[in-house]
């Protein structure tokens, strides 16, 4: 019984294949706008095995109104060099479509407006395919937004289907039965495929985006909306059990900035300072630190933005003690003489002053330790 074998159409695989009026992105390709037709030759399959039965191939095809996909696949046993000589043929430039697309009219078939095509009738060692879209065309390019384009492309080696299931006078290749059992056996295969990669959705390193949100829900945490991108709700995700075990701490809030910015924040507790603040600072320090016995600051030696600033303090939200007002205060890194720095009319030059460790004074950007 012949071993089911899926080829997987990636980036490496597509980066070999010979296309014109397309340009690659990662593993899919999008049109161009130099002409109105587009053809792609995917490398060669080979299966080493004679006389291999081909199974289903699919590709998903974003088309605009007017345009034509046509798949063509042909195989054949062939020796190495036979099938080296082929393969550069359908890579020489200088051959036109026309002659090449001959070769895989003549020689095997083609499907027009099918994402999903049967190749039961093929049989061979190496098998070749080639896609051409044909027609008005829409937007083109990786720019064009919602622009022709073809993904997801996978290839099955027949294998084990329904159809070995059933007496030998029902296995007519082709005939009406085969091709009826044919849609219940792809759809079989491609839910034992979701099932044997399930392993993939319950890891945060490969879980889809969608699902990733669930994940966080199941432990506890709300991800809903585009607050968090995709690599900072993976990292989350990771840590998420031991976050939650110290949830409504000081070392949950510094462990979620050290995690998030990979940066040791200093965390100022308004409820620690009384007693350290000069009376004539009073105004200042109530501004920054604020006034209540609740109020929590958080210093980040950065730049700071509104994104940045709603991303963690949509974070900082669910993990924070009750009651706790949060405010981030972003630091960046004053200007020296040397770096080119400018001075506009409401500039000034501060003068250095000396303090004492214990005496309440704050550390801004005009202290000098001595």
């Amino acid at each position: 019984m012949q071993v089911k074998r899926r080829y997987t159409l990636g980036e490496s695989k597509l980066a070999m294949a010979y296309y014109e009026g397309f340009v690659q992105s990662g593993s899919a390709l999008y049109t161009t706008a130099e002409n109105a037709r587009h053809f792609v030759i995917l490398d060669r399959f080979r299966s080493y095995e004679s006389g291999t039965k081909w199974g289903r191939f699919h590709c998903q095809c974003i088309l605009s109104p007017g345009s034509t996909l046509t798949i063509y696949a042909f195989a054949a046993d062939a020796a190495d060099t036979q099938a080296d000589g082929l393969n550069q043929y359908f890579h020489d430039s200088s051959v036109l479509w026309s002659q090449k697309r001959a070769r895989f009219v003549e020689s095997g078939v083609c499907f027009v407006n099918h994402e999903d095509v049967l190749l039961y009738a093929l049989a061979g060692e190496y098998l070749w395919i080639a896609l051409e879209i044909a027609g008005s065309g829409g937007a083109h390019g990786i720019d064009a937004g919602q622009g022709e384009r073809i993904r997801e492309m996978f290839l099955d080696s027949q294998g084990d289907n329904f159809m070995q299931t059933f007496p030998e006078i029902y296995q007519e290749e082709g005939g009406f039965f085969h091709r009826y059992m044919s849609v219940f056996s792809s759809a079989y295969q491609d839910m034992a495929d979701r099932i044997a990669d399930m392993d993939r959705y319950l890891d945060p390193g490969t879980a889809p985006m969608p699902f990733l949100v669930e994940m966080a829900e199941w432990l506890g945490f709300s991800a809903e909306g585009d607050f968090l991108d995709e690599n900072m709700l993976r990292s989350l995700i990771r840590e998420l059990y031991p976050l939650n075990r110290m949830k409504g701490t000081k070392e949950v809030i510094r462990r979620l900035i050290r995690m998030m910015l990979g940066e040791e924040p200093v965390i100022v507790e308004r409820n620690r300072m009384e007693g350290y603040i000069p009376h004539d600072n009073m105004d200042t320090c109530q501004r920054l630190y604020g006034t209540s016995m609740q109020d929590v600051t958080i210093l980040l030696k950065r730049e700071g933005d509104e994104n940045l600033q709603a991303q963690m303090m949509y974070l900082l939200d669910q993990f924070k003690p009750a009651r706790c007002r949060i405010r981030l205060v972003f630091c960046p890194r004053g200007d020296r003489f040397d770096t080119y720095c400018f001075l506009d009319h409401n500039a000034v030059l501060s003068a250095q002053r000396e303090g004492s460790m214990d005496g309440g004074i704050r550390m801004d950007g005009t202290i000098v330790l001595k």
